[in-house]
This record gives structure tokens, sequence and C-alpha cells, in this order.
């Protein structure tokens, strides 16, 4: 059975030198599935914000693949077998548009585990023009439906905040869960443990510069629940 559960993240991509071109957006940075599932799936939009089109190609990387695990990717108008870490086919993408033809393709084969797999979309005809992306792919013994049902959290309350937010939530008892709060760029920049099975957190974004963040209930590593948190002080 071939299901998609995304904790989903989303990130932006960022300019990273002068004349960078290719950046990204809605990024599925964390993929959720279960031992019941054959496959898990990510997605990302690849947009050209320059002037000229773009031929571009794509690479992956094992950053830290569980060993029983395998992946694969379509990118442009072929899918590719296991093994495959760079594109054969090349993607056209016009100036201001975006190419939404990524997939990543994770197997957990039946077994419980992790992996980060990086990927790279650069210009074939100017390889230093290029952008980068890690997706973060989980297999659980249950499904991510059975974790939602056991642990909840409430919408932010005053969202937008000035200077402080809060949230209540119910998890089930015995259950390791944390709250992290992460930027737009999927960098954690806090990260507050949960012990009791209940109660109410109150979050200080005195320190956080204003715009969009996500604050995610995390149990046992997993992104259960995800809300957009605006600072706007």
């Amino acid at each position: 059975m071939k299901k998609l559960f995304t904790a989903v993240l989303v990130c932006a991509g960022s300019l990273f030198a002068n004349g960078q071109n290719l950046i990204y957006n809605n990024l599925t940075s964390d993929v959720v599935g279960s031992i019941e599932d054959s496959v898990i799936q990510a997605t990302v939009l690849v947009v050209n914000s320059g002037s000229n089109p773009i031929d571009a190609s794509l690479k992956a990387y094992n950053t830290n693949l569980y060993p029983l695990a395998e992946h694969s990717f379509c990118w442009g108008i072929l899918c590719n077998g296991v093994g495959t870490m760079v594109s054969p086919v090349t993607s056209t993408i016009n100036p201001g548009a975006s190419d939404n033809t990524f997939r990543g393709d994770y197997f957990g084969h039946g077994y419980v585990g992790s992996s980060t797999i990086s990927y790279t979309v650069f210009d074939n005809n100017n390889p230093t023009d290029s952008v980068q992306f890690a997706v973060n792919y989980h297999i659980t013994p249950v499904g991510i439906s059975q974790l939602e049902q056991n642990n909840s959290m409430s919408k932010l309350y005053p969202n937008p905040a000035k200077g402080l937010t809060a949230l209540n939530y119910q998890l089930k008892k015995g259950t390791k869960v944390e709250i992290k709060i992460v930027n737009m760029l999927g960098k954690t920049i806090n990260s507050i443990p949960v012990s009791s099975s209940n109660g109410n957190i109150v979050l200080s974004t005195a320190d956080y510069p204003n715009g969009v963040y996500m604050v995610a209930l995390t149990v046992g590593g997993k992104n259960i629940a995800v809300q957009k948190l605006v600072v706007n002080r």
C-alpha cells in the first residue's frame, strides 16, 4: 500500500552567492511513514529566479542512509531506479517559473529507522549555480494517524505574537515529546522537552526576529503537529 505522510515543515531556499538563480520552496523536509508503507515520498518546488532559462540537473547524496533502506528519485520526465545518484536528463526551468518534477522515494522495507538524503539541483551549463536541500525520512512502528490520535496541541494564542504565545497539549502517558520552534530556513532555534501528560506552555518570542516560524509537536523525533507562528513586534 502506497501512502504519503508528511509533517510539513515549509522551508524556503536562500541565495548562496551573487548570481545565484536557483532557489527552492514548499519542501517536505520531514516525511513520516510506518512499516506498513511500501514507499514514502517527498516533494519540492525548484524555482528559477533569474532572467534566462536553466537546464537543471539533480544529484542525490546518502547523508545518513539507514543500512536496510533504499531510495530513488524522479526529475524531469524520468523516474530513476534505486542506485541512480545523478539525473540522466535535465529539466528546463524558464525564468520566473518553478519545476515540480522532483519526487524523492524512500523504501524502508518494513524496518523501523530514519535516513537523511541530501539533494543538489544545479544548472547543467553552470554548476556553480545550484541549490541544496535535505529530506529526513522516518519509518515508525505505527502509523502517523495513531500517533496523532494519542498526542495533540491546541492553537497558538496570541498569534501573531509580540512577546509571548501559549499552547495547551495532551499526550499519551510515557511518550517522549518536545516542542520545537523552527525558522523558515529549517533551523531549530528552540527545543522544549515535555514530560507531563497535559498542560500549558508559554513561549517567549522576545528574542525572535520578526517573521514566520513553525512550532512542531515532536513525538519520538517525528513531527506530529505543526503550526505557523508569526512574530510581529
